[in-house]
This record gives structure tokens, sequence and C-alpha cells, in this order.
């Protein structure tokens, strides 16, 4: 499909569909599998796609999607949220149209999504911090309250087999129901399909949940030439394969059931032994 396709396919989705701030959490199935390559893109992409979009950085390591954003915000995520800075100040300075990137912060656990204040916006995504090998391995409030959960992964044994721990986890802390899968740095769409749909079947056969095949991006250099010049692929190379591929999946993400129950102040329920 061509990018005019697409974008000619999601603005007709966008007029259709009903008006909600719709919370997308993106979640690496381990470290290094390419969580912020896909929040960032993802983002950047709908962006072109004409929708109003806010990232949420939690890398409180290094903060690397504020970083390749280029963004210059005010404050932190959790400062808007408890109402100690103006959307405006926590935003700062950004070009028309641009996303609009903020650290998270230390999100408050009984803090509830700032609806009014992040109505104008049609997507927040989350860089969610999700470590399964650390002592809390809970999501953020925001990212738990998500209305979609998207699992980053590569076509790898050790990366599927952290993926299917990673979305077991989350269906028991949270009792989500529906995962999109994000295969990164894949070789083909044949593998893809493969890893995917048989994923798919283990989470349905044993977890009773789905997980759905979101897309997939290619082992493309141009990701890693757009983060040695600190820039997003899809911004610095909307040429690139990765770009195409982000793109396309950004076009479909409005067909993506929308999850009810995302009280993100619910505390999470015990896992099972």
């Amino acid at each position: 499909m061509s990018s005019l396709a697409i974008d000619q396919a999601e603005s007709l989705r966008r007029m259709l569909a009903p008006r909600v701030t719709r919370r997308i959490a993106v979640v690496a199935s381990e470290r290094g599998a390419g969580a912020t390559t896909v929040a960032l893109g993802l983002s950047h992409a709908l962006a072109m796609q004409g929708e109003c979009v806010m990232l949420v950085d939690e890398d409180a390591a290094g903060w690397r999607a504020t970083r390749l954003s280029g963004a210059k915000p005010g404050g932190t995520f959790a400062q808007l949220q408890a109402g100690s800075l103006t959307l405006e100040a926590a935003i700062g300075a950004r070009a028309d149209g641009a996303v609009a990137v903020l650290p998270a912060g230390r999100q408050q656990p009984g803090a509830s999504f700032p609806a009014d204040k992040l109505a104008g916006f049609r997507s927040v995504l989350v860089d969610a911090a999700l470590d399964l090998n650390g002592p809390d391995s809970a999501l953020s409030p925001l990212a738990g309250g998500a209305h979609n959960v998207v699992v980053v992964m590569r076509a790898e044994p050790a990366s599927i087999t952290a993926a299917y721990a990673c979305i077991k986890r989350l269906h028991h802390l949270y009792a989500c129901r529906h995962f999109q899968l994000v295969v990164n740095m894949a070789a083909s769409e044949a593998t893809v399909q493969a890893v995917t749909r048989n994923l798919a079947r283990t989470a349905s056969q044993y977890l009773g949940v789905e997980a759905s095949c979101a897309g997939w991006l290619p082992a493309d250099p141009l990701v890693t030439r757009g983060v040695q010049l600190g820039r997003c692929v899809v911004e610095a190379f909307p040429a690139a394969a990765a770009t195409t591929a982000l793109r396309r999946m950004a076009a479909c993400i409005g067909a993506w059931p929308l999850r009810t129950d995302t009280s993100p102040h619910v505390a999470p329920a015990v896992v099972p032994a």
C-alpha cells in the first residue's frame, strides 16, 4: 500500500472513529528489543498522519525517546498530572504538528489520567518501563491503564520466550485480554507470521488471551544511523524501510480494540505462584 493510500485510509478512520484519547503502552519483551524505536516511530508516524500526539518517556536512566525526538520539555508528565505545571509549560516550545514528548517523572499510584488536560491529543503513547527480571516488574499507573499494550520482541527463541512471559505477567497483573505484537529487526514477513501465529496460539491456549500481529520492522541500518544522528528514523529518513513499516502500523491503530477497564489507579493483582 502506498503512503498516500495509508494516509487516506487513516484519515477516514479518524473521521468515523469515536473521539477518545487512546493510550498505548509500548513494552519491550526484553532489554534491547526495540520498544523505544517502536514507540517513538509510531508517535512520529501518527503525527505525520495529522494526529496530535504525546509520547511519555519512562526511561529514567537516559530519557532516550526524549533525546531522539529533539524535545525540550519544561517538566514531566507527573507534574502535569499533579497540576503543578500547565500543559504548555510542561511540553515547552515545539514546532507545529510535532510530537509532544514528556519524561514520565515519579507518578503517584493514586493519580488519575488527566483527561481534561489532554483532551486535545488523539493518542498518548508510553515508552513503558518494565523489567521482568527486577524486584518490581509492574507497569506505571499510566502504562497499566492503557487502552492497548504493544509487546515488542525479536524473532529469536529467547525473545519469543520473554514475550510470552511478559504477556503472562501483564495478564495476571492488569487483566489485559488483548496484546499487539511487533517483531523488530525481522528477516522476512514469513518469519514474522510464523512467530506471531505460534505465540498467539500458545497465549490463547494457556492464558485465554488474544495476541495479534500489529506489524514488523525490518533490520534497517537507517534506524541505527538515525540514533547516531540523534533523530527518529521516521523523521530523519522518510523513505527508509523501517519508516514505511512504522507508518503502515500507525495507519492500523484506529482499528485496534479499545480496552474499557483502564482505571490506572487500580492496584495490581497478586501474581499466582
